[in-house]
């Protein structure tokens, strides 16, 4: 614990419940890659709103995780398209959605927030872009989704949607040949939603 500043703290609570603390008790709360947790992104902003100080601020961070390219080359990997639809399905059935990108904005100018803007990052995924940082970023990206694909995947595949468990180590290798194509220009979108209660 000598790594902590004076001034953190930490609670562990379920932020998709009425939140413990009091109104207008926070000049800042950053809410960030909840997607797959919360039922009700409405609820969960209303109650932000409600912590937040008049005038402080709300931030939602939240990544898409739809394989995309602007040059169709993800479609040369079916198995990209799959992991899309294993999260769209996965959502689905256990009611909280994994893609919330277009609710984010929505459910924050209904919450009562002001001032509310939206900015759109592209996410690489692998090597391929020119920039070197963005290249050194997609290399990241590649290695942190290589290193747990069953972890990402293996419980929607066979518990929640029970799909075909023969067909499971296939999507597997079909997602890791998918990922390492260098002629795939593959990227995932992340959404920063943020505004301000008003004073």
């Amino acid at each position: 614990m000598q790594w902590i500043p004076p001034n953190a703290s930490f609670e562990i609570d379920d932020a998709t419940l009425t939140w413990t603390w009091d109104p207008d008790q926070f000049n800042f709360i950053h809410i960030r890659y909840l997607f797959g947790a919360v039922k009700d992104w409405g609820g969960l902003f209303k109650e932000a709103y409600r912590c937040c100080a008049p005038g402080g601020w709300v931030q939602s961070t939240e990544a898409n995780v739809e394989f995309r390219s602007d040059d169709g080359t993800v479609d040369k990997e079916p198995s990209l398209h799959m992991f899309t639809k294993l999260f769209q399905e996965g959502g689905k059935a256990l009611g909280r959605p994994f893609f919330v990108d277009h609710l984010q904005e929505t459910e924050f100018r209904m919450a009562g927030f002001v001032d509310v803007q939206v900015i759109d990052h592209k996410l690489p995924v692998g090597g391929w872009p020119k920039d070197p940082k963005l290249a050194q970023v997609g290399q990241f990206v590649r290695a942190a989704l290589e290193n747990d694909l069953e972890g990402l995947t293996l419980m929607m595949w066979h518990n929640l949607l029970q799909w075909p468990k023969d067909d499971y180590q296939l999507f597997l290798m079909g997602l890791r040949k998918g990922l390492q194509n260098p002629k795939v220009h593959s990227y995932m979108t992340v959404r920063y939603v943020y505004g301000r209660k008003p004073e």
